[in-house]
């Protein structure tokens, strides 16, 4: 299930994909038109800064892994959680406006936020998790600011 032609084609059949997933939220269609705009953002999220790293993605990963140490990890646990809870509804990762809030932390996130947070979670939790997003190498830089390297 994927898109073909220019931005106005993606954008009509992004449009589709969501009528889709209200629809029939359970089915298997609704899971290849949530794949295929994950697909899209992901691919929109990159060219954004020419495929390269996300400096303002460092910096949400390097805040988040800041905060789980400081809250420890039943506190860290609840609060991914939560995040991927609310990406189950999906986040906007290309809108920069702080439109989600969480009752695990106080303040507004912008959807890209809030997968930075639940990317570096999934990370401290198990290394080996598919966060449904690849933050790999914003993650890397994120450690090695954390360890001086930067």
């Amino acid at each position: 299930m994927e898109a073909v032609g220019g931005d106005e084609n993606e954008d009509e059949a992004d449009e589709l994909y969501q009528v889709v997933i209200q629809r029939w939220p359970a089915s298997e269609l609704a899971e290849q038109a949530r794949a295929a705009r994950t697909k899209r953002a992901h691919t929109n999220m990159r060219s954004r800064v020419g495929g390269g790293l996300r400096p303002d993605v460092v910096m949400y990963i390097a805040s988040a892994l800041e905060t789980f140490a400081e809250l420890g990890p039943d506190k860290s646990r609840q609060i991914t959680v939560e995040v991927a809870m609310k990406g189950q509804s999906g986040l906007d990762i290309n809108d920069p406006e702080p439109n989600y809030t969480l009752t695990s932390l106080p303040g507004k996130f912008s959807g890209m936020h809030l997968v930075s947070i639940m990317y570096a979670g999934f990370k401290a939790l198990d290394p080996s998790i598919d966060a449904g997003i690849d933050l790999s190498a914003e993650y890397e830089a994120a450690k090695a600011m954390q360890r001086g390297v930067y």
